[in-house]
């Protein structure tokens, strides 16, 4: 006879009383370790909708900025930076942030932002990023992060063979507070944690103009 069937048989032969003490004192000893579980998941799923919202905001505001002019204002003259249209492309992505989240999303200016960039493209290659003056950073809403996306990164994102156009790209970070802030879920997450979405669109107006 095998051992583990020897066990089974002493165990069947255990009077039921004793057989439902086993059980508690088993559910006993696992219980800490389920609500662990259990409430990081639960935190995950906070982050992960917070997440889900500032990427519908980067859309939502990249969409907007695809049908505007980051380098030109109302009369076609030469701009950079058109403020009016940076002004507007912030604007639009904190009121959908707002809607999307249903205002449980409210940007701390002291550590969290929107970064712009727009982008001229020739023959598959980058020959302009803008605002010009500010170079890799992007123009930013409270000036405390720069763009997550070098030139060169944004780059190796292009068709080598793709057609002269326009880029616009909208990032957004921010610092997730955790809801429930566990000691067992901070001891191995940061709190908070520093979520970052961005979203990219061509945008015509940013075309380079064809030499005649």
């Amino acid at each position: 006879m095998s051992r583990v069937s020897l066990f089974r048989r002493l165990y069947l032969l255990l009077p039921s009383r004793a057989r439902r003490g086993q059980s508690l004192v088993e559910f006993t000893v696992m219980l800490p370790v389920l609500l662990i579980m259990i409430s990081g998941v639960i935190e995950l799923g906070f982050m992960l909708n917070y997440y889900l919202d500032l990427i519908d905001a980067t859309r939502e505001a990249t969409r907007w900025a695809a049908g505007d002019d980051p380098v030109h204002d109302a009369a076609g003259t030469w701009v950079d930076p058109n403020t009016t249209f940076y002004d507007e492309v912030q604007e639009v992505a904190l009121q959908s942030l707002d809607e999307g989240s249903g205002g449980q999303i409210t940007l701390d200016d002291t550590s969290d932002d929107i970064v712009i960039s727009s982008f001229s493209v020739s023959g598959g290659a980058i020959t302009a990023r803008f605002p010009a003056a500010l170079g890799e950073d992007g123009l930013s809403l409270y000036n405390q992060r720069t763009s997550a996306f070098t030139t060169a990164e944004v780059q190796a994102l292009l068709d080598p063979g793709a057609p002269n156009t326009g880029i616009v790209m909208v990032e957004m970070y921010y610092d997730y507070h955790m809801i429930l802030g566990l000691p067992w879920i901070t001891a191995f997450l940061p709190d908070p944690i520093t979520l970052y979405a961005y979203t990219m669109m061509p945008n015509p107006n940013v075309e380079p103009t064809p030499t005649p």
